[in-house]
């Protein structure tokens, strides 16, 4: 069997910037920017209050900036922190079928990135083969998904440990360790999604990650073969199902996985992002108006109800994986935003009543896969007339990626209000050219507020 383990930390030790093609590079600055828009909006969400309480009472070295509280910890507490608050948004990016995403990473680089005065273009380098890691992982290891694992966050942290091992220069076989120790500790659950659990996950596997790297260059060591072994976390999260193992190597960079993530443009599930967009659109149309409808039905696939689960959400982190509620947001606000899923309009009376006409159909026949199906939406009106859509994709998703100016006003509805004018202008600037800032530390303290 191929070394799969060391095989990914002789790649990650050995590819620098200039080895990545620029198409690579020019998107990973803009999805540095997605995510670290939401670091600085997650505070305001759901349970990030808790999170900063935790890391504020466990204190620890002031090594890196704490996006919200003005404050600073350490690396691991601050990766933890803007990893839950990023989390919390629901902003973050995906991608299918591997089911991983940049806002694991980000929280991470940025914060050791800021400890150790890394240039922007370390920064670059290790989300680039952090991501191509845990996505080549989430594509041999999609069982786990079915399984009821949350990829996202199991294979995230060993993403992160590389991001780590790269950031601190680790020769290959530190990288080794690093990996290995953080597969000891990568873990999720996707029967979370709807909790305040799911949400500190990503935080989870930032620390974690981390916190393997960190150790490994100290000289800890752990299992060199540790995902690919008979007993290893392939086969473990997997039940044995490991699809094409060798893939992760010979598949490495052709191409980069990084072009494979889209853009979220409502803080809420991956999955419900063409349903709103189409909802959204009909109504600017003028072909849908609220009062008109009867009764929508959205039929799924098997897969979608795993995750899409709380059809009378009982707070806004349901609200988020509700069916009802994002078609009640689509059709009820002006702009789908975060504050369409606040406890607010959970408890608002025409939202409750638009609910009420949303429903889900489950059509087993239509497989269990997290993509390569189409949803079916039926707007039924009050005067008898239908309307259908089935929407293959939405905005911001491959092959359709949006451009760095496409994502800025993402970006400022994060931060408007939080952080001052000149430094929103300041933040775009920076990550605009991030291969030519000299301390990412400046672009963090930028943006703390």
């Amino acid at each position: 069997m191929t070394p799969i383990t060391r095989e990914i930390a002789q790649r990650v030790a050995g590819t620098r910037l200039e080895d990545i093609p620029d198409a690579v590079t020019s998107y990973s600055k803009t999805l540095a920017m997605s995510a670290l828009g939401a670091m600085v909006a997650g505070p305001e969400c759901v349970g990030s209050d808790i999170v900063t309480r935790y890391v504020q009472r466990a204190g620890g070295a002031s090594e890196a900036s704490v996006c919200g509280s003005g404050g600073r910890t350490s690396v691991e507490g601050a990766a933890l922190a803007n990893a839950t608050y990023a989390h919390a948004t629901e902003y973050e990016d995906d991608s299918f079928p591997e089911a991983v995403s940049s806002y694991t990473l980000f929280p991470a680089i940025f914060a050791l990135g800021e400890h150790r005065r890394c240039d922007g273009r370390a920064v670059l380098e290790a989300f680039v083969l952090a991501y191509e890691t845990q996505a080549r992982i989430g594509l041999a290891c999609r069982e786990a998904r079915r399984l009821g694992y949350m990829v996202l966050a199991l294979a995230g942290a060993i993403g992160c440990a590389v991001a780590g091992a790269k950031l601190l220069r680790l020769d290959a076989r530190r990288t080794v360790n690093a990996i290995s120790i953080a597969a000891s500790q990568g873990s999720g659950i996707g029967l979370q999604t709807g909790s305040m659990a799911h949400i500190v996950e990503m935080g989870f596997a930032a620390r974690n990650g981390l916190t393997a790297a960190l150790l490994a260059a100290d000289g800890f060591t752990g299992q060199p073969d540790v995902l690919e072994a008979p007993r290893g976390l392939f086969n473990i999260i997997t039940a044995g199902k490991v699809e094409n193992i060798d893939g992760i190597v010979t598949d490495w960079g052709r191409p980069y996985r990084v072009l494979e993530v889209g853009i979220k443009q409502y803080p809420c599930c991956y999955h419900l992002q063409r349903i709103i967009e189409t909802t959204v659109g009909l109504r600017d149309s003028g072909r849908l108006i609220a009062d008109e409808v009867q009764e929508v039905q959205v039929e799924v696939n098997a897969f979608f109800p795993t995750v899409v689960q709380h059809p009378e959400p009982r707070d806004a982190i349901e609200a988020q994986f509700s069916l009802p509620h994002a078609v009640a947001a689509a059709l009820l606000e002006p702009r789908v935003l975060p504050s369409s899923f606040s406890m607010e309009k959970v408890n608002d009376e025409r939202f409750r009543q638009f609910r009420r006409k949303a429903r889900m159909v489950v059509r087993e026949d239509w497989g269990w896969t997290p993509t390569g199906w189409t949803p079916r939406i039926v707007f039924r009106l009050r005067n008898g007339s239908e309307i259908v859509e089935r929407p293959e994709r939405s905005k911001g998703q491959p092959p359709q990626l949006l451009s760095f100016d496409e994502c800025v006003p993402k970006y400022r509805g994060c931060v408007e209000g939080l952080v001052p004018e000149l430094g929103i202008a300041r933040s775009i600037e920076m990550l605009r050219s991030l291969e030519d800032c000299a301390d990412v530390g400046e672009l963090m303290r930028t943006v703390a507020h």
